[in-house]
């Protein structure tokens, strides 16, 4: 069986049941009026989970064939319904919404690392026992899924990104200080070239995945959310050295033009999607991008 950490989301204002990655676990087990079987779709009674102290589950099945045990933790789920964990996929929990903009100049990298190992509680608390957390300032999110591994602080397994990647002046930098400072934030490149050193350096601080911002963005000064920003030659080089080094890429993309130029970059996924148009490819359109892909290959 596969090691997997137990968490159990419960309907309807029923108590929650959690054992996080990295926690002191003791072995022990969940008994459950019903649980859904994501895979068949079908809701079973009577259900007991065991697991042992490494949070590996070790039986899944009914009550009646429950293997006996004397020892460890029995949580009483009887009147509730039990689910398998839930995954969120788009997610910023180093982040806070009332502070951004100005508001967020005042904020350390100290206080981001301490706003996430709150908000990764939270998140584990509502069931999700995966997130995929897609730009974080100055590497927070590598620290914080750092510390959920080591079992210092209570959240989800976490995939991170580390600072999201941006043209200078982009959504994904930070405009608000007047040039005097000379500031840009640590994911902020430009040129194709560049754009392979930045994703080896953020890779090399840790990331599971590269964020870029390939279009203007909501909130942020200077831009506008369906203005193209990175090129299509930028996003190629982005998406050809993350995938040599064995990791996806997510773009933010609310403008027609970049999820367009994402697509044929070969990103993995598009975020967001807001301006998207109804275009449909012909088929000889199809066949001339691929004919140029295998240009490229040979």
């Amino acid at each position: 069986m596969r090691k997997v950490f137990l968490a159990l989301v419960l309907f309807v204002g029923a108590s929650l049941a959690v054992l996080s990655p990295g926690a002191n676990a003791a072995p022990g087990s969940v008994r459950c009026s019903k649980l859904l079987d994501v895979r068949s779709g079908h809701m079973l009674s009577d259900q007991v989970i065991a697991f042992d102290a490494d949070g590996t589950i070790t039986y899944v099945g009914s009550a009646n064939s429950a293997p006996a045990s004397n020892s460890g933790t029995v949580i009483d789920l009887s009147k509730a319904t039990c689910l398998p964990g839930l995954i969120d996929v788009h997610t910023h929990l180093t982040g806070d919404p009332i502070s951004s903009g100005y508001q967020g100049l005042g904020i350390s990298v100290p206080r981001e690392a301490i706003t996430g190992v709150k908000n990764a509680r939270l998140t584990i608390h509502a069931g999700f026992t995966t997130v995929r957390n897609v730009g974080a300032g100055n590497y927070t999110d590598v620290a914080l899924r750092d510390g959920i591994n080591a079992g210092d602080v209570e959240g989800p397994r976490m995939l991170v990104s580390g600072p999201p990647l941006s043209i200078t002046g982009g959504h994904c930098d930070n405009n608000l200080l007047p040039f005097e400072f000379h500031f840009k934030e640590s994911g902020v490149f430009d040129g194709p070239w560049p754009a392979r050193a930045k994703v080896r350096e953020t890779i090399k601080c840790g990331a599971d995945l590269i964020k870029i911002c390939a279009p203007g963005g909501v909130r942020s000064k200077g831009d506008q959310p369906g203005t193209p920003q990175y090129t299509l030659e930028e996003m190629t080089a982005i998406a050809e050295e993350a995938h040599k080094l064995g990791r996806k890429v997510a773009a933010h993309a609310h403008g027609t033009q970049s999820i367009k130029d994402a697509i044929r970059a070969n990103i993995d996924s598009i975020e967001h999607s807001s301006l998207i148009d109804d275009e449909r490819h012909r088929p000889r359109e199809r066949a001339r991008d691929v004919s140029g892909v295998r240009h490229l290959q040979r």
